[in-house]
Order: structure tokens, then C-alpha cells, then sequence
């Protein structure tokens, strides 16, 4: 059985991974502990308390408490409301961008070729699907496919988060490497400077959602063959 150091520390290392001035004092703060208890149970010099194991558990996106958290069935579904504090476990772009490979026709639960598919690495796509199958997002098929199983997905709207503004950041700067990456036939980058009303802004925002929702609309119709990130940038993940 997996244990709650094993838990810690590979949380812990995909941070890292994917933000290299992530700490391990930020890690507790996230967790509600201190940075010497975290790293004594990191290293097997302590254990937690019951109930404290189970906040951390609970915390990371365990659905149940203790032990029972650290086995959870797939075969549960359940509607995924994306508060702060779980978007902040999957806010980083390749984590939709899995989601969106499940609609794929030939989708692999296979972290290899999801790497490949999105540019990622392996040990990114093989934690990035562990973490959303036991946030019961989706579900591996017996095919070998998976698929999205939550029902809605949804974060805070006119809000300040953290969380989402980190996510904000990485898909910038993903658009900011496919500028030189990609060919121009194969994405469209737009953008245009102008004398406003500010006034005017609220609607313009209402104008720039409706776009989002035609264009997701025209590229979701009939064979889904590629993941494409819109910012408004549009352009391939791979």
C-alpha cells in the first residue's frame, strides 16, 4: 500500500518539476503544516497524527480518509467542482490537455504516448494521470483508452485566484514557444492595439467569451483528431 511519506514526497517532486522555485516551506503552507513536520515525515522520521493525515490526504484530493483514501475505487463517479484548492493540484495546461486527448478516437492511458502527443515528459503524464484518476476526473477503459468521467469542471469566475493565475502564466508562455516552434499555416496568433472606452470593457469581455464558445463549437464538430490550446492563440499541442 502506498504510504503518506511516498504521498509527500512525490507531490512534492512534481512541483518542483514544474516550477523549479517551488519550495518545500511552500509545500507545507499549501498543506497547513510546518516545514519541519513535512520534511521528518518525508524522511520517515515521524509520522502524522490521524487527524492531521487526514486534512493533508483530504488536501491533495483524496476523496475518503486514511487508508481508505489511498484506495480509491474508479468505478465512483462524482461531479469535480474546481475550487482553489484542487485546481491548484491540476492547473497546470497539460492537465486539460490530457483531459481533451481522452475525447481523441484511439486514446492511450499510455504516459508515453501522451508525452509524445503533448510534448510533456513521461514521469509528467504518468503523474499527471495517477492525480486525475484519484481525483476521480477519469477512468481507464479496458481497451486501454480513458475518458473524462466527472460531470462538470468549473473555477471561480471574476475572482482573484493563485492558482488560476499560475495557470494563466504557463499557457503564455507554452504560446510563446509555438511561435517559433510552428509554422504560421499551422496556428493563428492575432492581436491588435487600440484607443478604447473603458467603459466599454464589460461587453467587450461578454464578445471575447461568445468567440471562445463559436470557435470551441466549429472545432469540436466531427472527428476530434488534435488538442488545440486557444488564448486567443490558436495552435496545436504537440
Amino acid at each position: 500500500m502506498v504510504v503518506i511519506e511516498e504521498i509527500l514526497k512525490s507531490e512534492l517532486d512534481e512541483r518542483k518539476a514544474l516550477n523549479e522555485a517551488y519550495s518545500l516551506r511552500s509545500f507545507a503552507r499549501f498543506l497547513g503544516i510546518s516545514p519541519t513536520t513535512l520534511s521528518q515525515v518525508i524522511s520517515g522520521k515521524r509520522s502524522l497524527g490521524r487527524n492531521t493525515q487526514d486534512k493533508v490526504l483530504l488536501k491533495l484530493g483524496y476523496q475518503n480518509k486514511s487508508s481508505r483514501a489511498l484506495n480509491v475505487s474508479k468505478k465512483e463517479k462524482k461531479t469535480v467542482m474546481l475550487e482553489e484548492d484542487v485546481f491548484e493540484l491540476i492547473g497546470n495546461w497539460h492537465y486539460f490537455a490530457i483531459l481533451s486527448l481522452g475525447e481523441i478516437k484511439g486514446s492511450k492511458a499510455d504516459p508515453r504516448w501522451i508525452a509524445k502527443r503533448i510534448g510533456i515528459t513521461v514521469p509528467q503524464a504518468n503523474h499527471a494521470m495517477t492525480r486525475l484518476s484519484r481525483l476521480k476526473i477519469i477512468e481507464i477503459g479496458d481497451d486501454g483508452s480513458f475518458f473524462q468521467v466527472a460531470a462538470s469542471l468549473v473555477t471561480s469566475d471574476e475572482v482573484p485566484s493563485a492558482a488560476i493565475q499560475e495557470y494563466h502564466k504557463s499557457t503564455l508562455k507554452l504560446a510563446q514557444s509555438k511561435i517559433e516552434e510552428l509554422s504560421v499555416e499551422e496556428r493563428e496568433f492575432r492581436c491588435v492595439t487600440i484607443a478604447g472606452n473603458s467603459k466599454k470593457i464589460k461587453k467587450a469581455k461578454e464578445i471575447i467569451k461568445e468567440l471562445k464558445d463559436m470557435v470551441v463549437d466549429s472545432l469540436e464538430t466531427g472527428t476530434r483528431d488534435e488538442v488545440y490550446q486557444l488564448s486567443i492563440q490558436l495552435f496545436p499541442l504537440k
